[in-house]
């Protein structure tokens, strides 16, 4: 498993290693009309609150991120862990609600920094399908919230995301996060041999990522037009 954790997360930090391009707009995602949201009754239950560290094996970091903390001091990666936390069903389903609004809305709700030129939000059936949801940030040891400006990728089982889920033919997983402004960003998401990595650019607090099971292929690479975003 870390061998495989380290090839995916090898894979999923490569969209920044290349040239930075603008974020792609909404009309880069697939226009769609959702028949029914789907929120999955097994959210939360794979989610490990155990910190994981910067340096370990289920993390990575692009090359020049810095890491400041809430008091203002630059840390090193080393002192840094990543925090995961279990959103409730009821969390997720308020998440799924602004999601399919952003889908359906006329201005541009959603941003796309995957790579992708046609990504889709709905699976086969044309449902926004939400198989996960838990908040991801930084902290030091001793508890205090981190920011991060650049980029870093975590990695998951892609069962413990799934949870009671598997994935069809011609399906695939989708990872969101909204900004502070309202914006949804879907980010980069690499699947190689059961194990899930997704990459997030620059964060200024801990954000909420929302996982759907959508149409499409599963990215074994990161395209070389994917990009870091503003920071939330």
């Amino acid at each position: 498993m870390k061998k495989k954790m380290a090839i995916v997360l090898s894979a999923v930090m490569t969209l920044a290693m290349g040239t930075t391009a603008m974020a792609a707009p909404s009309p880069s995602i697939t226009t769609e009309t959702v028949q029914q949201v789907v929120v999955s009754s097994s959210i939360g239950a794979n989610v490990s609150q155990t910190p994981v560290s910067l340096s370990g094996q289920q993390t990575a970091t692009l090359p020049g991120t810095t890491f400041v903390t809430a008091s203002g001091q630059t840390v090193d990666a080393a002192a840094v862990a990543v925090v995961t936390a279990p959103s409730t069903v009821e969390q997720a389903q308020a998440a799924a609600a602004s999601l399919v609004s952003a889908i359906a809305s006329t201005d541009v709700q959603i941003v796309n920094f995957t790579g992708q030129s046609a990504l889709s939000l709905t699976d086969a059936s044309g449902n926004l399908n939400i198989v996960n949801n838990m908040t991801i940030g930084l902290a030091t040891a001793s508890g205090e919230a981190v920011s991060q400006n650049g980029s870093i990728s975590a990695a998951f089982a892609l069962s413990d995301i799934l949870g009671d889920r598997t994935l069809g033919a011609g399906e695939t997983v989708q990872a969101l996060y909204q900004r502070a402004d309202g914006t949804w960003v879907a980010v980069p998401v690499v699947i190689i041999d059961g194990t899930i990595a997704i990459a997030l650019p620059a964060f200024g607090g801990a954000v909420n990522v929302t996982f759907i099971v959508a149409q499409g292929t599963p990215s074994t690479t990161v395209s070389a037009t994917a990009a870091t975003s503003p920071r939330t």
